[in-house]
């Protein structure tokens, strides 16, 4: 990605006895969630009413992706052995997860 700012999410996450991760959402990890969205029975809620599955999804997306954690890791078990996805410590000069006041999972 080079210097490009990129506006997706960045995420962190944390894991019991693991190193915590810090992510950068791509486009791929958003239309991943569209796409996966629908198809399930009964369909997932939007993000706005499931922020938590959304960036729990979006981080799996991305850890997947980035090959920090194995093709094989479905998101049923990266759900239950992520203990929180939230955006990056502000006080530690991280990027904002949602710059230019757009609205997503960390403002609801």
């Amino acid at each position: 990605m080079g210097d490009r700012k990129l506006t997706n999410p960045r995420v962190t996450v944390l894991r019991d006895g693991v190193p915590d991760l810090e992510l950068q959402t791509t486009n791929a990890d958003l239309v991943l969630w569209d796409l996966t969205r629908g198809r399930q029975r009964p369909p997932w809620p939007s993000f706005q009413e499931a922020p938590m599955l959304w960036m729990t999804f979006i981080s799996w997306a991305a850890a997947r992706r980035t090959g920090a954690i194995e093709q094989s890791v479905t998101f049923e078990r990266w759900r239950d052995e992520v203990l929180e996805v939230s955006a990056p410590d502000e006080s530690t000069d991280a990027v904002d997860p949602f710059p230019d006041g757009e609205q997503g999972a960390a403002d609801l």
